[in-house]
């Protein structure tokens, strides 16, 4: 969580006060101290106010039940990114992750075992990535990857990570967990944000086929990338 709220308003406080107190200083010539007992009172209230704006922005950008980022906040960023990304002539890669056959573990575990795979799959999945980049719940089981700076290479090398912690959570889960990922790259595949989730999710369904009727459907593809 950011502190923004916290020390913004607590400084703008400050500085407020200090021009109250400078101006009777100036003016009066003494210094009452309640101009000195406000300013603590009024800094403390910034304080307060701060930490609830920062907690209601966090909450407002982040999935309640896995702690990723929600499709809010990643509709807000992702154009800042690729401006950047044009502007320094780097590549961006986003990916679209699906947790295969997650209707059945529903049904079949209940509603409970399906909430802990989406928040292990969410930790493993931010765990996998770098700082630079950040994970989206994109709606259900879906999540969506944004990682500046990562060009194909760099890509399969996220998959990679991906695959390996997923076969770790599915001994500690005792599952079978599979994930059917896309990849799409800026500027090298589109350089329009709705052509490049829309790319990434239609080879994550090309993958998520491809995997159906291969003879290991329990890994993940990098086929992919493309």
């Amino acid at each position: 969580m950011k502190y923004t709220g916290r020390v913004g308003l607590p400084i703008l406080a400050f500085f407020s006060w200090m021009f109250l107190i400078f101006y009777s200083q100036l003016f009066y010539g003494n210094l009452d101290y309640i101009y000195i007992l406000c300013a603590i009172v009024y800094i403390v209230f910034g304080w307060f106010l701060g930490k609830n704006y920062d907690i209601a922005k966090f909450y407002s950008e982040k999935d309640y039940l896995t702690q990723t980022y929600n499709r809010r906040y990643a509709f807000n960023a992702l154009p800042k990114l690729l401006t950047k990304m044009n502007q320094r002539k780097k590549e961006l890669s986003l990916f679209v992750v699906d947790v295969d056959k997650f209707k059945q573990i529903n049904d079949t575990y209940g509603h409970d075992m399906g909430d802990t795979v989406l928040k292990n799959i969410a930790a493993l999945l931010k765990s996998s990535t770098r700082k630079s980049d950040f994970v989206t719940r994109w709606g259900g089981d879906e999540f969506l990857i944004v990682a500046p700076y990562a060009n194909k290479n760099d890509a399969s090398i996220i998959i990679n990570r991906i695959e390996k912690q997923l076969q770790e959570v599915s001994i500690q889960l005792s599952l079978e967990l599979s994930l059917s990922i896309g990849v799409s790259v800026y500027p090298d595949n589109a350089v329009e944000m709705e052509e490049l989730i829309s790319l990434a999710d239609k080879n994550m369904y090309i993958t998520k086929s491809e995997k159906s009727h291969g003879s290991n459907p329990n890994r993940v593809s990098a086929a992919h990338v493309p």
